[in-house]
């Protein structure tokens, strides 16, 4: 025997019901509430439409047949605003909800529903918009992370050539000349520089011997 369904907590949740008939619009949303859904009810196919864009609900459970509009013109516009539509059709009206799934609805139930059916139907189009949502988040995050690897490799080459230029200009500045050789045996000895007159010393003139004249003294 097969396990019952069990209906996962629809907190966090809001689905937007739209049908003209009071007494399942009442019905449907009381048996949401009590799972935890936020439930956003209309009564008319306008009403679901400003409903959506005021409130965007997870999902939206249509009914085909409303008063003002035809149930495949409010599932167009719906369709528009991406949303995830859930038909509720008459057993006369499953050509047309196959027309609707061809137009991009996520499934049709026929009335009279049942509940825990609706609710399962419910959350795999929470499952798959979840995952759609997740897709979303991955491909954004992916050209941010390449992003980040870029940086990162333009940050290393321009510390590693500022290293490299910082090593290239000291080794300039350290750079000394050799001092020029010099060959001691092929230098001449300087010339001695001729005397000065405060150098020499005066020489005594000699006095000249006396004439002999022969005389004895």
């Amino acid at each position: 025997m097969p396990e019952a369904f069990r209906a996962a907590s629809g907190e966090g949740r809001r689905i937007l019901i739209v049908d003209d008939d009071e007494a399942v619009l009442k019905a449907l949303s009381d048996y949401f509430a009590r799972l935890g859904y936020e439930v956003v009810r209309a009564g008319t196919g306008k009403q679901g439409i400003a409903g959506y864009s005021s409130q965007e609900p997870d999902v939206t459970i249509l009914d085909l047949k409303l008063p003002d509009m035809d149930g495949l013109q409010v599932l167009d516009v719906l369709r528009r605003k991406k949303a995830l539509v859930i038909l509720l059709t008459g057993y006369g009206d499953i050509p047309t909800a196959v027309q609707a799934m061809q137009m991009g609805a996520e499934n049709f139930l026929t009335k009279p529903v049942d509940l825990p059916h609706l609710v399962a139907t419910v959350e795999r189009a929470i499952e798959k918009l979840d995952l759609a949502r997740e897709n979303v988040r991955l491909r954004r995050l992916i050209p941010s992370t390449r992003k980040r690897v870029v940086q990162i490799a333009v940050t290393i080459l321009l510390v590693l050539g500022s290293l490299v230029a910082g090593q290239w200009v000291g080794g300039i500045g350290i750079e000394e000349e050799a001092p020029p050789e010099i060959a001691p045996n092929q230098q001449r000895p300087p010339a001695p520089l001729p005397p000065t007159p405060s150098d020499t010393l005066p020489v005594p003139a000699q006095e000249a011997p006396a004439a002999s004249t022969g005389r004895m003294p």
